[in-house]
């Protein structure tokens, strides 16, 4: 009896150790997608799955026409979903802000034309474009032979400024955005204020033609690089032409880099550099003074056969805040005609070819203040006629000059002239607590206190 007993044990307990292995299969009856492996029922007798013999899968539907079909919210608690390139998707794309999308191409594009893409946004009778209901025109590459009337509301953006063209002028529109083309004949906004960003930007096709051209607007110009054109890069045009100029590149425009008339844009780190003539030139008229805000460029290179490239020249009834930007490189750093009346504050002016400032101006209503500058190695070897000094050139002009660092400055070989009033007969500038080493007066000499050389030592203005 112990014996069986004990023989039981044994077996049940070979028994509770072995594993149990099952499969089951199931074999379709036909071999066509039309043909059901699977299918399970709910209890109202309605499909919930369905496995077809060519391996489609339906949940909530009989006819998937997928690997996987489903008719309903798919959840996935975590993970994500695996793309054919091994990218896992865990978050859902953002929708378009647009309420449609129109793609022009030169083959296989909803249109052919901009414009026509352009003129089917505005046409629309339930949802046409608007601040909340912004249409978009997408340009593919390739050259577009129009010139392009921008519309309200309508974004138009190319494949990239190297691969996307327009060859006709641009003429922009209120609430629009123009980027990432490369537009031949520059943009026009009168009287409209453009998003103008990532473009090249020229105009060479009439003499005098501008890359952008601004009436009475304010448009936005950030990230373009503006070059080559036969008038200025841009030309902000009219009172109230008070433009966003950003993070630009300006190069090589015969005419110069920026003009301001009239008008008092925001010009804030570009690079302006390579044309002729001018830098930025500002001029404002009585009662309607130019008062641009010019900080944190860089200006250089301007050139001139006669000797007159100018960073920045300020003239007429204009009133700049020049503050922070690095001049170099110049035949002059900045002029200043009458009766105008900048602020020049904090700025980098070094290597002109004649004189890191020229001032002729009294001022309208307020001295000229120049301020906290650091002038230095300006060569004055090839200066315009009459103007003499190397570092600060002044005639007849009572400019506030204070806190500057004007040192190193020569004019010929052996002979520095870091600040030059002798020609100043009547008016005579105001000198106080700066650093520089030689000066050349007038007689008798100018007012001001606190100044000392390069060593240290006190210097009378």
């Amino acid at each position: 009896m112990v014996h069986k007993i004990f023989l039981c044990l044994m077996i049940l307990m070979i028994i509770s150790q072995t594993q149990s292995f099952a499969q089951t299969e199931i074999k379709g009856a036909g071999n066509t997608s039309a043909t059901i492996t699977l299918k399970t029922m709910n209890s109202d007798n309605t499909p919930s799955m369905t496995i077809l013999d060519d391996g489609k899968v339906g949940i909530n539907t009989v006819n998937p026409t997928q690997k996987l079909e489903v008719n309903g919210i798919i959840y996935c608690t975590s993970g994500g979903i695996m793309l054919p390139d091994g990218s896992v998707i865990t978050t859902a794309p953002l929708a378009t802000p647009y309420a449609k999308v129109y793609t022009v191409a030169l083959n296989g594009g909803d249109f052919t034309s901009i414009n026509q893409a352009i003129m089917q946004c505005m046409i629309d009778p339930i949802n046409p474009p608007s601040r909340n209901n912004p249409y978009l025109v997408r340009v593919m590459p390739g050259v577009h032979n129009e010139i392009v009337q921008c519309q309200p509301f309508v974004d138009l953006s190319g494949s990239g400024k190297h691969s996307s063209t327009i060859s006709g002028i641009v003429i922009g529109s209120d609430s629009c955005m123009i980027e990432n083309f490369f537009l031949k004949s520059g943009i026009t906004c009168n009287m409209t204020s453009p998003f103008i960003l990532n473009n090249i930007i020229t105009a060479q096709s009439t003499d005098n033609q501008d890359g952008i051209y601004i009436k009475d607007s304010r448009p936005w110009i950030k990230g373009n690089e503006i070059r080559d054109c036969n008038g200025f890069g841009i030309f902000c045009d009219g009172f109230g032409a008070d433009a966003w100029i950003i993070d630009n590149k300006i190069i090589s425009n015969q005419s110069g880099g920026i003009r301001c008339w009239n008008s008092s844009p925001t010009i804030s780190n570009n690079y302006i550099a390579h044309n002729d003539h001018y830098g930025i030139y500002i001029a404002g008229a009585l009662g309607t003074p130019a008062e641009p805000t010019i900080d944190d460029n860089v200006i250089g290179f301007t050139d001139n056969p006669d000797n007159h490239g100018i960073g920045i020249a300020v003239s007429f009834y204009a009133e700049p805040r020049i503050i922070a930007n690095d001049i170099y490189i110049n035949d002059i750093g900045i002029e200043i005609d009458p009766p105008s009346q900048p602020s020049i504050i904090g700025n980098n002016i070094n290597y002109k070819h004649a004189a890191g400032i020229v001032c002729f101006s009294p001022g309208a209503s307020k001295k000229v203040v120049i301020m906290g500058n650091h002038i230095h190695s300006n060569t004055g070897q090839s200066p315009p006629p009459g103007i003499m000094g190397a570092g600060k050139y002044i005639q007849e002009s009572d400019v506030l000059i204070t806190q500057n660092n004007i040192a190193q400055n020569r004019r010929i070989t052996g002979q520095y002239n870091d600040i030059d009033y002798s020609n100043c007969a009547v008016l005579k500038p105001m000198i106080s607590l700066n650093v520089y080493d030689f000066i050349n007066r007038s007689t008798p000499a100018t007012g001001g206190l606190y100044n000392v050389t390069s060593a240290g030592v006190s210097i009378a203005p």
